[in-house]
């Protein structure tokens, strides 16, 4: 499994060691979706060391509090997302035009755009400005949650929004408009 969803009515503990004495790292909502790093047996059961995977604290819950987390494709995703490595390589699912702007205050104009797509919603898009610039936005599990460093910016100053079913991505000064269907479907 990539990803965990909390399945324990009323949450569950995130703790800093895979024991139920251990010092709870942060609480848990139940359906809370979590990054999988693995399990492990320890005290007589069997404990999942995680994390948010929108970022956060790590460490381990029970895996009685767990079950495979679905993505928005109806999907259980197994193994590595291989997005990125594909995209790196240039193997895309498809090419668009989406709107975009490079420089703060500038006006939304086109830029080329392919996207490389994993399963469970996760996908790397690749958007090239009309200098040749280029950037990756990161989406896991259905949602944008990072992008690649460059020269103008580290990629983690983010703003994201689905709006009827167009992502409204800002990462540091540029913005980018991306339609669901073309992240995600055909």
């Amino acid at each position: 499994m990539r990803r965990w969803e909390v399945r324990a009515s009323g949450g569950s503990d995130l703790r800093k060691v895979p024991s139920s004495d251990a010092a709870i790292v942060a609480p848990l909502l139940e359906g809370a979706v979590l990054t999988n790093y693995g399990c492990t047996d320890a005290e007589g059961e069997q404990w999942c060391e995680v994390r948010p995977f929108r970022g956060g604290a790590r460490g381990f819950v029970p895996a009685s509090d767990l079950l495979p987390a679905q993505g928005p494709d109806g999907t259980v995703p197994r193994g590595a997302d291989d997005s990125k490595r594909r995209a790196g390589r240039g193997d895309f699912d498809a090419r668009d035009q989406v709107a975009c702007a490079q420089e703060q205050g500038q006006a939304l104009g086109k830029c080329s755009a392919a996207v490389a797509r994993g399963d469970g919603g996760d996908a790397t898009v690749v958007v090239t400005f009309s200098n040749g610039f280029s950037r990756q936005l990161y989406f896991v599990h259905g949602e944008f949650v990072s992008a690649s460093a460059t020269m103008s910016g580290v990629g983690r100053d983010t703003d994201w929004s689905l709006e009827n079913g167009s992502h409204h991505i800002r990462v540091d000064d540029q913005r980018f408009q991306l339609s669901d269907g073309f992240v995600f479907h055909d």
